[in-house]
Order: C-alpha cells, then structure tokens, then sequence
C-alpha cells in the first residue's frame, strides 16, 4: 500500500511539473494561444444559433425544450474541453508519433509510457472557451432550476467523473490501434466525429441506434445521461452502469496498450 502511495505522488509530482511547464509555454506564446482559444467559442455561439433557429419552428426536440438541450450542450462542451486540454490532442499527437518512429523515444523514458502519451502536455489554450462553456452552463441551469431534484446532484456529479474517464478510455483505445495499423487517424477522427451524437437529445435516435451508443460506444456518457439523471429523464439504474463501464473499459485499455507495446515494431527502424 506504502508503494501504492508513493507511485501516486511520484506521478502527482511529474503532472505538476508538466503543468508548470506548459504554463510557461503559453505566456511565450500569448497571441497565439488567444487566436486558438477563440475558435471554440465561435463554433459554440454558431451551436446555439442553430438552436434558436431549431426551437423558432418547434417547441420540443425528443421532448427536451430549448434551454434542456442548451444545459446538455453546455455539460457537453465543459466535458469536451477537459478533455481537449488534458488528454485528447495528446493522443492525437501519439498517432503522428507512430508514423514518423518519435514515439520510440518515449519508449526510452524512465517513466509510464502511457502516462506521457496521454498527459504530457496541457492545451492551456481551451481554458477561456471552458469558461465560456461553463457560463452557458450556468445560465442555462438557472433557466431549468425548478425541474431539477437537488438529491440527484451527487449522482450527477458522479456521473460527469464517469464522463471525463469514458471518455478518455474510449479515445486510448482508439489511439492504441496506431501501435497496429500504422495509419490510423481515421479511427480517432472518426470517433471525434462521432461524439456530435451525444450533443442531441438520444430519445431522437433509433431504439438499436441508443444501445449501440450506451453499450458498444458508449458516447452518450459523456453529456446526455448526464443531463438526463440530473432532470429526471432516465432512472437511477443507468448510474450503476457507470462505474461498470469504466473498469470494462479501463481493462480493455490496459491490455490493448501491452499487446500492442509486444507487438511494436518502431517505423524508424
């Protein structure tokens, strides 16, 4: 357990020195960091223009009024931007990595390969387009406050870290697939096309379609169940789902990422 411990603040001590080092990067960089935060901000006042021009022709979408579906977008992007800045264009950058043989040096490190591949570096650049989701979030909660059951709130909670960790398995595994097909992009891009799903109401989508995106790619993790305990909308059984899913997960990374680890062979070689 000693050991257990002290694994753990080793790599605490390693995460905070990555994030002092990318903060230090940004400040070099100020211009261009702001220019690259922007971008998300702008997709996201696109997003809910589109919305408003929806709910002008229509009261409901799947039964959820507009500011419903603007308190899922708001989750939605909040979890999307976490990952942005923690993990995902970490994994991207892994999958680049592989192709030009770089990750071998990586390889050569006295320390978690998966852990650099994942965590690395910081994209401290989203941190203004977090806030700017957090604040439809916040606006949005205010519009739906009285169809909200404050006892599900500790649920809810449970259910954004479940988000954040589906999330991240789902992508890993994905980008874990490089250490097998050389050019394989198309599957993390494809994944990260995928999550458009799970911007919408899922009682739009086919009864075959939701159980494909609970079970088999279980993108409605990540905001809409969410949303649809803390209103209401799903039963307490989709919470015990969760935690499941991401041991299932969890498992399916770790033995993927050493199977493939095996059976590497460095493209520089």
């Amino acid at each position: 357990m000693k050991q257990l411990v002290n694994r753990i603040k080793y790599y605490l001590r390693v995460y905070f020195f990555l994030v002092k080092f990318n903060v230090m990067d940004i400040l070099i960089y100020r211009a261009n960091a702001l220019v690259m935060g922007l971008a998300p901000v702008v997709w996201l006042t696109t997003m809910l223009i589109f919305l408003a021009t929806i709910f002008s022709q229509v009261k409901t979408l799947g039964g959820w009024n507009f500011w419903e579906i603007v308190f899922l977008t708001g989750v939605h992007e909040v979890i999307f931007l976490l990952t942005w800045a923690t993990f995902l264009t970490n994994l991207r950058k892994f999958v680049e990595e592989i192709k030009t043989g770089r990750f071998d040096q990586i390889l050569l490190k006295p320390i978690s390969s998966r852990f650099l591949v994942s965590f690395r570096n910081l994209d401290f650049t989203s941190v203004g387009s977090l806030l700017n989701a957090f604040f439809v979030f916040c606006f949005s909660l205010g519009k739906i406050i009285e169809k909200i059951d404050f006892l599900k709130i500790p649920g809810f909670l449970i259910f954004l870290l479940v988000a954040y960790f589906v999330c991240y398995f789902i992508y890993f595994i994905f980008a874990s697939l490089s250490l097998f097909f050389i050019n394989s992009k198309t599957f993390i891009d494809w994944v990260f096309d995928a999550t458009d799903f799970d911007r919408y109401p899922a009682e739009i989508y086919t009864p075959s379609l939701r159980i494909f995106l609970t079970f088999f790619l279980p993108i409605l993790f990540f905001a809409y169940y969410p949303t649809a305990y803390l209103l209401g909308k799903i039963g307490e059984e989709y919470l015990l789902i969760g935690p499941f899913l991401v041991i299932g997960l969890g498992l399916i990374s770790h033995f993927l990422w050493h199977f493939g680890l095996q059976h590497y062979q460095s493209a520089s070689s």
